[in-house]
């Protein structure tokens, strides 16, 4: 008959052996979770990190909000076409101006109060983009009563999301075909009226009647 030692007491040393197997996997697990409390603190939280979910950049003027600002361009030394969003959250009218580069002209949009702009369907525009699509472009922007300020904004082409946001053409490219300055020479080609009556004929002086003529001949 085989003798069953499965249920005889453990002896002291099997007992001390249990005792230190649980003491050595209580204390990795304790390292293990030391180690993550401290990764935890010494890494921040992502959703502590401020950023621009787009891909534009964002700017505070005062009251005045800007978001997602880019430009869309087709080419180095083309025109550009702003977008973004500009939120006035005063209690005034804010006028807000951008220009490329010191000598660029600005363009500028109005906002009301509490309201925003759309800077793609207001169309705003500047003249010409330095850089290609792709790179990165210094744009002024600013309020007369915040002052300026020069971020560095992406410059897309108009391709994708930004197909329909094409810049205006140029100022003063359209007027000189408007100006109606062919009008005012027609007057003159109703001219050949006068003439007309100047180069015509004069009329002949009436010939002699035949009484005439035998009065004449008698005498």
């Amino acid at each position: 008959m085989t003798r069953d030692d499965s249920h005889r007491p453990a002896t002291p040393m099997a007992r001390a052996a249990r005792v230190r197997r649980a003491t050595l996997t209580l204390g990795t697990a304790a390292l293990a979770t030391v180690g993550l409390t401290a990764c935890n603190t010494m890494s921040p939280q992502q959703t502590d990190v401020s950023y621009a979910p787009a891909d534009g950049v964002e700017l505070d003027l005062g009251p005045v909000k800007v978001r997602d600002l880019l430009v869309v361009s087709a080419g180095e030394g083309k025109g550009g076409a702003l977008n973004g969003l500009v939120v006035n959250q005063g209690n005034q009218p804010a006028q807000v101006s951008f220009s490329l580069g010191e000598s660029g002209s600005p363009v500028t949009t109005t906002v009301e109060p509490g309201q925003a702009v759309s800077l793609a369907s207001e169309k705003v525009s500047v003249p010409s983009v330095p850089v290609k699509p792709g790179a990165m472009v210094n744009l002024q922007v600013g309020t007369a009563t915040n002052g300026m300020q020069n971020p560095l904004v992406p410059v897309l082409p108009p391709t994708g999301y930004y197909a329909t946001v094409t810049p205006t053409a140029p100022s003063g490219s359209g007027s000189a075909t408007a100006t109606p300055t062919g009008t005012a020479t027609g007057s003159a080609t109703t001219t050949p009226s006068t003439s007309e009556s100047a180069t015509a004929p004069t009329p002949s002086t009436p010939a002699a009647t035949p009484s005439e003529t035998a009065t004449t001949s008698a005498g």
